[in-house]
C-alpha cells in the first residue's frame, strides 16, 4: 500500500506541469461563458477564480466593472454589493489594501442592511484576513470576532467558521503572542477534526508546529509538522507542503543548523513556484535568504535570494514580510562589509516599523539595528537596541536565540568600560545557552533529519523502479507505435501519390487551359492595338486630306488671286524690287501646292508605290546643295504589292525624308525599294548629323513612322550615331497577288 501511495505521488508530480495551462483553459473556459451570458453570476465566477490565483487584477477589477454596468441598468442592490466586494477584491490582488477595504466595507454594509448573513462572514473572513497579511492585527480580529458571530450557529457556515479561526489565532501569532495563538489553534484544531476537514486540519497543525518552535517546544513542533506532511501526502497538497517545509528549515536554522535547513527551504521554494501564488513565492524566498544568511560563505547568495523576494513582496504590498525581508538583507550586507548598504535596509526597515507600529516588527528593527551600530562602534547606540530587546524577551516576546541578546549585550559593555554589568549579561548568555532543553532539541532535530533522509532515500529507489516501469512501458508502446506508424506512413504515401497524380492532371488541364487563355488574350490585344494603331492612321490620313484640300482650295487660290490682283494694280509699274516680290508669291504658292499634293492620300489605282516613290523624290524641293536618290529592285511587277503595304511605306518614306531634310543637314538622302521573295523593304538613308538613340527621345514623326509599321505587321530598323547619318530599314512579309488585289499580310 505504501509503495501504491507513493506512486500515486509520483504521478501527481508528473502531470502537475500540466496545471498551469489547465489554469488558463479554466479561465478562458469562465470568460467564454461570460461574454455569452452576460449575468451577474457569470461575471463573478471569473472574479472569484482570478482572485483565487491572485492574478490579472486589471482583469478582475474589468468583470467588476461589467457587474456594475448591471446594477446600474437593474437598479439591483445585490449587483452593486458584488460590484464593491470584486473591486475590494483587485485592490488586494494589487496590494493596494486601503482601497481594499474600503471598497469591501461598502459591501459589507450593504450585506448587513440586508441581513444577508452568509455574505456578512464571507466579507468579514476576507476583511480579516487582508488585515492580518497587512499587519492590522486588531482590526483583524475584529472583523474575524464579526464573522465568528455571524457563523457560530449555522451548520452551512462551519466551514467558513473553521477558517476565521485559524485567520483570527494567526493574528496572535503574526503579532508574537505565542500562548492566545496556541489557545485559538487548538479549538481551530479540535473542530477540523470534528468536522473532519482534513485541508483545515493541515492548516492548523501546521500553524501549531510554528507556535510550538516559538515556544521552544521543540519535540510538538516537529511532531506537529510530521502530521501535517503526512496529511499533505495523502491529499496530494502541496501548495501547504511548501509552507510546511519552511517552517521545517526555520525550525533547524533557529537551532543553529542552517546546513540541515537548508534542502527544506530550497524545496519550499521550489513548491512555491510551481504552485504558489506571489505572496507564497515572496515568503520563501525570505526564507531561504534567512537561512543562507546564516551559513558562511554563502551572504552573496543571500543578497540575491532576498533582491529577489522584494519586489515581489512589493507587488502585492506585504510590508510585514517586507520588513523580514530588510532585516536578514541588512545582516547579509553586514556580513561581507558593506555598512552602507546595510544602513540603507536599516533606514527602509524604520519607515515601515513606523508604519506598523507591532511588536514583531519593533524587534526585527532592534535585531537588525543593534549589531550594524556595533559594526560601526557606536557602542551606546548598539546598547540601547539590546536593552529595547530584552525588555520585549522579559514582556513575553519569545524568540529561540534569545542568549544572542545577552552575549552581543556584554561586548558593548565591556567596550565601554562597564565590567561588572558586562559579566552579568555575559552569565545570562551561557546560562540561556547552555540548558539542557537546547541538547534535547539537538538531539530531536537529528533524529527528524534522519527519518527525512531514510525518506528521501526510499523515494527514490521508488522512483527508479517507477522510471524502469515506464522505460519498458514506453519501450512496448514504441514498438506498438512504429508499427502502427509505418503502417499510417504506407497508407499516407499512397494517398499521396495518388493525390499527387491528379494534381499533376489538374495542372496540366488547367496550364493547357491557361495557355489557351494566354493565347486569345495576347491576340486581341494584338487585334486592339493594330485597330487602334489604323484608328489613328486613319484620322492623321483624313487630316492630312482635309489639310491638302485646304491648301490647295483656298490658300492656293487666294494666293494666285493676290498675284493676279497685284499684278493688275502695277502693270503699268515695272519695278524690279516688285517683280521679285510677285516671283516670291508665286514661288511660296508653288510650294504650298507641292505640299498639298505630299498631304493628298497618293492615288495606287492608277500608280505602283515603285512610281509613286519615284515621283516623290523627283518632284521633291530640296534645299540648295542637296540631293535625292531613289532605287527599286529590277525587274519586279510592283503591281503585285498590295494598297494598304504601297500606301504606309509611301507615308513611311515621306516621314523619313522629311526628318532627314528637316533636321539632318544631309547633302544626300538616298531612298531603297526592294522586294526579295516575300520580304519588302525600303531604306531611307542620309549622311547627316545624325543623333544618339541613347539620348534622343522619340518625336512624334518616328511615332507615326512606328505605328504605321505595326499597322502592317512590318518591323523597323533604325541605326544612328552623332555625326555619322541615319539608316532606317522597314521591312514586312507580303502575300503578292497577280491582279494587284489587297491581301491580308
Amino acid at each position: 500500500m505504501k509503495i501504491i501511495k507513493v506512486l500515486c505521488i509520483l504521478s501527481f508530480f508528473l502531470f502537475q506541469a500540466d496545471l498551469w495551462a489547465a489554469d488558463e483553459g479554466r479561465l478562458l473556459e469562465l470568460r467564454r461563458l461570460a461574454a455569452e451570458k452576460k449575468t451577474m453570476e457569470s461575471y463573478a465566477d471569473v472574479c472569484a477564480y482570478l482572485s483565487s490565483i491572485e492574478r490579472y487584477s486589471e482583469l478582475l477589477s474589468l468583470y467588476a466593472d461589467s457587474i456594475r454596468q448591471l446594477a446600474v441598468r437593474d437598479k439591483s442592490l445585490a449587483a452593486f454589493r458584488e460590484y464593491y466586494a470584486w473591486k475590494g477584491e483587485a485592490c488586494f490582488v494589487d496590494g493596494d489594501y486601503d482601497a481594499g477595504f474600503r471598497w469591501k466595507r461598502k459591501a459589507l454594509d450593504l450585506a448587513v442592511r440586508g441581513r444577508m448573513q452568509d455574505k456578512v462572514v464571507t466579507y468579514s473572513s476576507d476583511m480579516g484576513y487582508y488585515f492580518n497579511v497587512s499587519a492590522r492585527y486588531d482590526s483583524a480580529r475584529f472583523y474575524l470576532e464579526k464573522g465568528m458571530e455571524a457563523a457560530r450557529h449555522e451548520p452551512r457556515m462551519a466551514e467558513d467558521y473553521r477558517v476565521m479561526l485559524t485567520n483570527y489565532a494567526s493574528s496572535f501569532l503574526y503579532e508574537g503572542k505565542t500562548d492566545s495563538a496556541l489557545v485559538y489553534t487548538l479549538q481551530a484544531e479540535k473542530r477540523s477534526e470534528l468536522d473532519k476537514d482534513t485541508a483545515m486540519l493541515i492548516e492548523n497543525l501546521n500553524q501549531l508546529g510554528a507556535i510550538y518552535r516559538r515556544k521552544k517546544r521543540l519535540n510538538e513542533s516537529i511532531h506537529s509538522f510530521e502530521q501535517a506532511l503526512r496529511l499533505c501526502e495523502a491529499q496530494g497538497n502541496f501548495r501547504t507542503v511548501a509552507h510546511i517545509y519552511g517552517n521545517i528549515a526555520t525550525v533547524y536554522c533557529d537551532s543553529d543548523q542552517p546546513e540541515a535547513a537548508l534542502p527544506f527551504s530550497q524545496k519550499a521554494v521550489d513548491y512555491a513556484l510551481r504552485y504558489g501564488t506571489p505572496q507564497m513565492i515572496g515568503l520563501f524566498y525570505v526564507n531561504l535568504g534567512a537561512i543562507q544568511c546564516n551559513i558562511a560563505g554563502k551572504s552573496r547568495e543571500a543578497v540575491v535570494t532576498l533582491q529577489k523576494a522584494i519586489p515581489v513582496l512589493e507587488g502585492v504590498n506585504n510590508k510585514r514580510r517586507l520588513c523580514e525581508a530588510y532585516n536578514y538583507l541588512a545582516n547579509a550586507y553586514r556580513t561581507l562589509g558593506q555598512t552602507d548598504s546595510a544602513m540603507i535596509c536599516l533606514q527602509s526597515l524604520e519607515e515601515m516599523v513606523g508604519e506598523l507600529r507591532t511588536d514583531v516588527e519593533r524587534y526585527r528593527y532592534h535585531q537588525t539595528r543593534a549589531p550594524l551600530m556595533q559594526d560601526r562602534k557606536q557602542y551606546r547606540e548598539a546598547m540601547a537596541s539590546y536593552l529595547a530587546l530584552i525588555d520585549m524577551q522579559k514582556a513575553g516576546y519569545r524568540d529561540i536565540k534569545d542568549y544572542d541578546v545577552y552575549l552581543h549585550l556584554s561586548e558593548c559593555l565591556h567596550a565601554l568600560h562597564e565590567y561588572p554589568k558586562a559579566y552579568k549579561s555575559l552569565r545570562t548568555a551561557y546560562a540561556l545557552r547552555d540548558s539542557a532543553s537546547r541538547e534535547e532539541y539537538s538531539e530531536q532535530l537529528s533524529d527528524f533529519l534522519v527519518k527525512y533522509r531514510t525518506k528521501e532515500k526510499e523515494l527514490e529507489i521508488t522512483r527508479l523502479q517507477q522510471k524502469e516501469l515506464e522505460r519498458e512501458a514506453a519501450l512496448l508502446r514504441s514498438r506498438i507505435v512504429s508499427g502502427g506508424t509505418i503502417a499510417l506512413l504506407l497508407m499516407l504515401i499512397l494517398v499521396f501519390l495518388y493525390v499527387r497524380q491528379r494534381q499533376k492532371a489538374r495542372v496540366a488541364q488547367l496550364a493547357q487551359a491557361a495557355g489557351e487563355k494566354e493565347r486569345q488574350f495576347l491576340a486581341l490585344q494584338k487585334d486592339t492595338e493594330q485597330r487602334l494603331a489604323r484608328k489613328y492612321i486613319d484620322g492623321l490620313e483624313s487630316e492630312r486630306e482635309r489639310m491638302a484640300a485646304e491648301l490647295h482650295d483656298d490658300v492656293c487660290n487666294s494666293l494666285l488671286a493676290l498675284g493676279m490682283n497685284i499684278r493688275a494694280i502695277t502693270e503699268d509699274c515695272h519695278d524690279q524690287a516688285m517683280n521679285e516680290q510677285l516671283a516670291v508669291l508665286d514661288a511660296t504658292r508653288e510650294r504650298l501646292r507641292s505640299m498639298s499634293h505630299e498631304l493628298m492620300p497618293p492615288a495606287f489605282q492608277y500608280a505602283t508605290i515603285d512610281e509613286m516613290l519615284g515621283d516623290y523624290i523627283w518632284h521633291l524641293s530640296l534645299p540648295e546643295g542637296t540631293k535625292a536618290e531613289y532605287h527599286s529592285t529590277e525587274g519586279v511587277d510592283w503591281k503585285q504589292i498590295p494598297q494598304a503595304i504601297g500606301f504606309e511605306f509611301y507615308r513611311i518614306v515621306q516621314e523619313a525624308v522629311s526628318n532627314a531634310l528637316k533636321y539632318a543637314d544631309a547633302l544626300l538622302v538616298r531612298v531603297e525599294l526592294r522586294l526579295e521573295g516575300a520580304s519588302l523593304s525600303v531604306c531611307v538613308d542620309d549622311d547627316g548629323k545624325g543623333f544618339d538613340l541613347n539620348k534622343k527621345k522619340k518625336g512624334i514623326g518616328l511615332q507615326t513612322i512606328m505605328q504605321r509599321a505595326e499597322t502592317i505587321g512590318a518591323t523597323v530598323q533604325l541605326d544612328a550615331h552623332s555625326g555619322q547619318g541615319t539608316h532606317l530599314a522597314v521591312t514586312v512579309k507580303v502575300k503578292l497577288n497577280e491582279y494587284g488585289e489587297e491581301r491580308e499580310s
